[in-house]
């Protein structure tokens, strides 16, 4: 087996910053001797330099200049290790979120023996009660689950998540029950997962104080017709406009489209929010 050797970040950083100042501090000490070189080259030069004291002054000044340019300020705060090898913001709470919908949807659907996959979503000191999976329990699949709040906890994430279940019927066909919303506590350690008690029944979020259909008081005109129509050919060749309504300069049309099972469902065309081709 390869055996690796472990270097301290600091270590590390340290010997990289000694190395730089060394080559900062040779080449400022190469420029200040070519200055120094012209500044008493041109004092020895120049008539009535006087005394040594201005040539003192100047190569101080000059000298002084370089140094504070060529070296950095040696107090410059460096990146720690783990500012460098931090996790992006977000990874941690989209992994927990998924997570709590895998979850959410394996725990509700119920058919066949319990999947070894739902249990070993469970932290590993996790004690759990009987849960539907005998060969003689009611199938229940779980249509689809979605996460809608996330908070942070001591240990992880607290997701909350809406789902809808469908039911075998005692005559073999399937219903679907209301939509139902539990919050999943998940643990997060390091780059993993795993759910850290049974799901927690709460209210699913709903909006029945929201006002905002379009209004409409008269017919939508002909033009508006004839384009919802050939817009909605792409979808269904026999699309038909039920309802159509204007208000002003804005239009909405009403038209139904189908598919194999015979079924039509109404769907809409506005002029504020036509999808661009």
């Amino acid at each position: 087996m390869d055996e690796y050797e472990e270097i301290p970040w600091s270590t590390l950083l340290a010997e990289h910053r000694r190395g730089r100042a060394k080559t900062l501090y040779l080449a400022a000490a190469a420029i200040v001797a070519v200055v120094v070189a012209v500044v008493v080259f041109r004092y020895l030069t120049t008539p009535g330099h006087g005394d040594g004291s201005a040539l003192a002054a100047a190569i101080e000044t000059s000298t002084t200049a370089i140094v504070e340019s060529t070296v950095p300020n040696s107090t410059t705060v460096a990146l720690s290790e783990a500012d460098l090898m931090a996790v992006p913001p977000g990874i941690s709470e989209l992994s927990a979120v998924a997570r709590a919908e895998w979850f959410v949807t394996d725990y509700f659907t119920v058919d066949g023996p319990m999947p070894e996959e739902l249990i070993a979503a469970f932290v590993n000191d996790a004690s759990i009660p009987d849960l539907p999976g005998r060969s003689d329990a009611a199938i229940s699949y779980v249509e689809w689950a979605r996460a809608f709040d996330i908070r942070p906890t001591e240990h992880g994430y607290a997701v909350s998540v809406v789902f809808r279940s469908l039911t075998e019927e005692p005559d073999g066909s399937f219903a679907r029950s209301p939509v139902r919303a539990v919050e999943v506590l998940v643990a997060v350690e390091d780059d993993e997962t795993a759910i850290s008690d049974l799901p927690i029944p709460i209210l699913p979020p709903v909006f029945h104080s929201i006002d905002g259909w379009m209004q409409t008081d008269g017919e939508a005109l002909d033009e508006a017709i004839a384009a919802t129509l050939d817009y909605a050919g792409m979808f269904d060749e026999s699309a038909v406009v039920v309802q159509s309504g204007s208000s002003g300069p804005e239009w909405r049309v009403v038209f139904t489209i189908g598919d194999r099972s015979g079924n039509r469902w109404p769907v809409v065309m506005r002029s504020d929010t036509i999808p661009a081709p």
